[in-house]
């Protein structure tokens, strides 16, 4: 009977009381569901004009979402219930290159499509008939060469570093050596061939197998990557590439590796890796996969790297950390680890024809950098919100990134970098009214050079970086001598550049690319003051390609000349070119 009162008293207590407050607490907050009343559609066509029927079209969405719809005989679609947000749009089918609604050609920038509840975007796209390359691969007595693999490769930049991407499928050579690479985009290729290795019980090549091949042979016919030959294809165009191949002697490199203390580096990994084939980008086909080849230094620091076929190669060596622990016998339990070294790396350039011996490659310890955000000598505006970035020369994957919050005022933002040998400082991410003046380690200004970490005065060096809000201002048109914008004004790409191949380094403040609005007008601010710039303004351009020094090199002379001033601002017409 008291169990059963007290009882009573507890319930009333939680809930007699304040009854309305209670189901509010407990009530679920509803949770808001998209209607998905949000539609993409338009047509698809071939260059011709023609409508291309049962073409594949899918939107994306940034969260992985994703629709198909196939084009009626008129060439139109529409892919519906979709949700609020922002989408790519891939468009394809067979015999003609898949593109991405905003591109003329596979690698150029994707657009975007922004959906709000309930709305309607139009997307149009015209999809290029692909082209292709074929030819027969013999060995080195004529013989056809059957099962080889064959693949297309595209030259691409990548954060300003050189690769080849695979592109369309690859093919296998049939019993005459016969292939042939279809759905390729107009453009320039390389060809390899990678012949199956057939072997005997005792593991010695027979057949029609390339005798210790290590890597792809390229056209037309080489194992060095530095002699391959590119093939170019037109639109809709069928280029030739026969191949022989020849046995491949392969080398072997040998060396030392010593630390900064001139000691022997044991244990140091020792990478060897080929030169303009080391990254697997992202889009269309896979990136071919870097030749790498590896092995750990002896005690006494030295290395052998076996089966290096010739060519270009980076040679990088990387010293271990002592792992070690310090062990509280009395309490026997590990208390830490013990006093590290930093991790000391090194480089250099190899050129392989044949065996070499005697390398020494000397590693150097990273550093401690104080980066420091100020204002240049008049700013009063508070700075701005600053991403700071630091990479090795060649790309080395080793960085560090920081923000600089401007609402807290100017304070030290220290980075602890693992990183040797030059090293290059980017100012990123800065609103259009900010610019770099300059970086200053200490008094010197590095703003356009690398810094060496491992040479900087030691530990604690002090950076300096200048902001200002005095930023240069570029705009202008694009015209293709019509009196009204054309389809190929309202695709143009400007690419400004300064004459000066030195600042053409990845990433480089006087190298910038912007595509041209609808109208053909572009805009571009915050560029440093120079007097040797360049501009033009192009049909199309590849991703990254700005960043290309050969594209630069053969664009020039077509550029046009003008210079700028700290804050000026000056209008630019340029006359489209057509690659």
């Amino acid at each position: 009977m008291r169990v059963a009162y007290f009882i009573a008293l507890f319930s009333l207590a939680l809930v007699g009381s304040t009854p309305l407050a209670w189901a509010q607490q407990r009530r679920p907050v509803p949770i808001r569901i998209d209607p998905l009343t949000s539609s993409i559609g338009g047509r698809v066509t071939a260059n011709t004009g023609a409508p291309l029927r049962r073409a594949e079209v899918r939107a994306i969405s940034e969260s992985g979402l994703t629709r198909l719809a196939t084009t009626d005989s008129d060439g139109r679609y529409v892919v519906r219930d979709l949700p609020a947000g922002t989408f790519t749009l891939h468009v394809s089918r067979t015999g003609f290159v898949p593109l991405y609604f905003g591109q003329k050609r596979p690698f150029e920038r994707r657009a975007t499509i922004r959906l709000q509840q309930g709305e309607r975007a139009d997307a149009d796209v015209r999809l290029p008939r692909a082209g292709a390359i074929s030819g027969r691969i013999y060995d080195a007595s004529g013989e056809p060469v059957l099962g080889a693999r064959v693949q297309a490769l595209r030259r691409r930049i990548v954060q300003g570093q050189a690769g080849l991407q695979a592109v369309g499928s690859a093919d296998m050579t049939d019993d005459t050596g016969g292939y042939r690479l279809y759905g390729l985009p107009p453009g320039d290729y390389y060809v390899t061939a990678t012949p199956r290795r057939v072997e005997d019980r005792a593991g010695r090549p027979i057949g029609n197998a390339v005798p210790g091949l290590g890597a792809p042979i390229f056209f037309p016919g080489t194992a060095n990557r530095d002699l391959a030959q590119r093939i170019t294809v037109d639109v809709s165009g069928e280029a030739r590439a026969d191949m022989q191949l020849s046995s491949v002697t392969t080398a072997r490199v040998t060396g030392t590796v010593l630390t900064s203390a001139g000691a022997p580096a044991a244990g140091a990994m020792v990478t060897l890796v080929a030169r303009d084939l080391d990254f697997a980008a992202s889009g269309i086909g896979n990136g071919m996969g870097p030749l790498r080849i590896m092995d750990d230094a002896a005690a006494d620091g030295t290395f052998e790297l076996t089966g290096v076929p010739p060519g270009s190669f980076q040679l990088i060596a990387q010293t271990r950390p002592n792992l070690s622990a310090v062990f509280d016998i009395p309490n026997q339990r590990i208390i830490g680890p013990a006093a590290r070294p930093t991790v000391e790396m090194g480089s250099m350039s190899v050129a392989v024809d044949g065996d070499i011996a005697g390398l020494t490659v000397a590693t150097a310890p990273g550093g401690t950098v104080t980066v420091t955000v100020v204002g240049d000598q008049g700013v009063t505006a508070p700075l701005p919100a600053t991403r700071i970035s630091v990479r090795a020369a060649g790309g080395a994957s080793d960085s560090m990134t920081m923000m600089h919050n401007g609402t807290d005022g100017l304070r030290d933002a220290p980075m602890t970098l693992s990183l040797s040998g030059p090293s290059s400082l980017s100012v990123e991410e800065l609103p259009d009214n900010w610019a770099v003046k300059a970086i200053l380690l200490d008094d010197m200004d590095v703003t356009d050079r690398p810094i060496d970490l491992s040479t900087a005065r030691g530990t604690g060096t002090a950076i300096r970086v200048v902001l200002t809000d005095r930023v240069t201002e570029l705009a202008g048109s694009v015209t293709s001598g019509s009196f009204a914008p054309t389809d190929a004004d309202r695709d143009a790409t400007v690419v400004i550049f300064t004459d000066d191949e030195a600042k053409w380094t990845y990433p480089s403040r006087f190298v910038r690319a912007v595509r041209a609005r609808e109208d053909g007008t572009f805009q571009i601010t915050g560029l440093p003051p120079s007097l040797d710039y360049r501009a033009v303004a192009v049909d199309y351009l590849e991703d990254g390609e700005e960043s290309d020094p050969e594209f630069l090199k053969r664009i020039r002379d077509r550029a046009a000349r003008f210079s700028l001033r700290e804050g000026e601002r000056r209008a630019l017409d340029l006359r489209l070119i057509q690659r």
